[in-house]
């Protein structure tokens, strides 16, 4: 007599061959998220700092002396109202939207869920070498992930805290 089907051993094993195929699909899947998060962490850090610099190169005798943050700051929809759009310059004119942010809250969150950081800080400029601060400053930005305690080593590679 001719037995028609499968033996449960038959499907035990494939269901094991398809288990262990989801699971490194799985892996895989996983590992691509979080370099796709890494990136676009990466991107809107880039995006903001630019945005800040556009702002103070936006109306000629510009600085940015009076958005000093006094260190790393959150971003905020009031701490980063000058590149929203709307903020009266110094000449009495609206600045533009230099930077389209996403929200949430009112704050600008990272992949992960917590807000970026950025800094604005006054670095003055040397005189005629004797150390003494020279007639000008000038000022650095940085945006920084506040969850870099979450990247592998590799992904650690960019600018760190000052």
């Amino acid at each position: 007599m001719k037995r028609r089907g499968f033996t449960l051993v038959e499907l035990l094993v494939v269901l094991t061959m398809i288990m262990i195929l989801v699971g490194a699909m799985t892996a895989s899947v996983n590992a691509a998220r979080r370099r796709a998060r890494m990136s676009k962490a990466q991107q809107e850090m880039k995006e903001l700092t630019n945005a800040i610099l556009a702002f103070e190169q936006y109306a000629p005798g510009r600085t940015l002396s009076g958005f000093e943050t006094g260190g790393w700051k959150a971003c905020t929809e009031q701490s980063i109202a000058m590149v929203l759009g709307g903020v009266a310059g110094e000449g009495g004119e609206k600045v533009p939207v230099l930077y389209a942010a996403s929200l949430t809250g009112g704050n600008m969150l990272d992949p992960w869920g917590k807000p970026y950081e950025f800094i604005i800080e006054k670095t003055a400029t040397l005189g005629s070498g004797d150390g003494t601060a020279g007639s000008g400053a000038s000022y650095k930005t940085a945006a920084q992930l506040p969850n870099f305690f979450r990247l592998q080593p590799a992904e650690r590679a960019i600018p760190k805290r000052n």
